[in-house]
């Protein structure tokens, strides 16, 4: 197989001497709709701009179950775009004994998957000669529908009759370039819009590029191509993004020292009062993250407990993993409908969802947190108060007092 595809690319590229470059980026922990997954994977290629006019061919080799440190199992399917257009016989022109041609687009030649070697490939087919549809910009630009291209009406009958919609190969996909990505979730590498998924499936074991081998390839179309089958070799370049959940732990604490960037709207999250009778702002942070720090200000060294509220979003199961865990640890407690009666209204649509108690603790405070286990779930607004069974004393007229500090333009 390896040596059929690079007779296959071999015929289908025109020159090496080009300054393209197409990016494939292996996605871990992605599933095939586009989410998180404990064990799925996705294939992506990124096109270079201006000095190509798109993908035509692919080759990528990623270690299979035959490979020396390759995965114990592997699925593959291959989603780059194939598939074909034939005249629609809703046509009031369309002549049922009439032959017409069937319309073909996307990498229908040297189609192929492999789990044993782990190649995954896909060629614009040259072969259907004036029945190809070239399709431009994939790779390059976003939302790009198969469908778009749909051939003109066949008139070979003496009489227009229209093409009905593109037919995609099994599994392949129709509409292209918006690759999946994580918002509010740093350290990952975000695929720019254009980028063009290649395939996916699942794995255990070890996945990853088989970068000993000659056969990650990629042709692109050559930004003139009066033809419709200009194409040369472009510069492939490989990187891995792992959107892992099982990797690190989850962390939410008051300390003395910040930990990451401090998010606090005008750099404080302000708390008034005293004696364990206080009112905390609540602090709509200048970035929804999923790490970072707010410091606090003022609060005493005196004994007792502090409770954190915090408005927890994002991605729905990371967030739900969250609220689940040992962070909520105080919302069972008695204070907490307290807090929830005193504060949700500053809080916005929802109120705040996670309630964190610790002890008080002399010195500077500052609340830090880092969501590595569930990076999909962010903190949006805070707020801090020790001790607030006085609350109760102060009665709605605290209320008056409690402010929402919005985040900066």
């Amino acid at each position: 197989m390896r040596k059929l595809w690079l007779g296959i690319l071999g015929l289908a590229a025109a020159s090496t001497a080009n300054a393209a470059v197409v990016t494939f980026t292996l996605s871990l922990h992605e599933s095939a709709t586009g989410a998180v997954s404990a064990n799925g994977w996705a294939l992506y290629a990124t096109v270079s701009q201006g000095d190509n006019a798109g993908l035509f061919a692919f080759g990528v080799d990623l270690k299979g179950t035959g490979d020396a440190g390759g995965p114990t199992t592997l699925t593959m399917a291959n989603r780059s775009p194939s598939g074909t257009w034939d005249a629609d016989p809703a046509d009031p022109n369309y002549d049922p004994g009439a032959v017409y041609p069937t319309k073909f687009a996307g990498y229908g030649a040297g189609r192929s998957t492999s789990t044993a070697t782990g190649i995954v490939s896909g060629v614009t087919d040259l072969s259907k000669g004036g029945d190809l549809i070239p399709v431009f910009g994939i790779g390059q630009n976003a939302n790009i529908k198969m469908n778009d291209s749909k051939p003109p009406p066949d008139t070979s009958t003496g009489v227009p009759v229209a093409y009905a919609n593109y037919v995609p190969a099994a599994g392949s996909d129709q509409t292209l370039g918006n690759p999946f990505n994580r918002t509010g979730v740093s350290g990952f590498v975000t695929l720019p819009a254009g980028t063009v998924r290649l395939a996916t499936g699942t794995w255990s074991g070890n996945l990853d590029f088989d970068l000993g081998s000659v056969n990650t390839k990629a042709s692109v179309w050559k930004t003139s191509h009066p033809l419709g089958t200009e194409n040369e070799i472009a510069q492939s370049l490989t990187q891995v993004r792992d959107f892992n959940p099982q990797v690190g732990t989850n962390t939410l604490t008051v300390a003395n020292a910040p930990v990451g960037n401090n998010l606090a709207t005008d750099g404080k999250i302000v708390v008034t009062g005293g004696n364990n009778s206080y009112v905390s702002e609540v602090d709509q942070l200048t970035a929804d993250l999923n790490a970072g720090s707010a410091n606090v200000q003022t609060i005493g060294d005196e004994a007792g407990t502090l409770y954190v509220m915090a408005q927890i979003t994002g991605t729905a199961s990371d967030v739900n993993a969250i609220l689940a865990s040992p962070l909520n640890n105080a919302s069972g407690s008695s204070q907490a409908a307290l807090l929830h009666a005193n504060y949700d209204a500053q809080f916005g649509p929802g109120g705040f969802n996670l309630l964190f108690s610790m002890p008080n603790f002399a010195g500077a405070k500052n609340i830090n947190w880092s969501f590595q286990a569930n990076p999909g779930a962010v903190v949006n607004e805070l707020a801090i108060v020790p001790e607030p069974g006085t609350i109760s004393l102060l009665g709605l007229g605290a209320l008056g007092l409690l402010a929402r500090r919005r985040r900066n333009a």
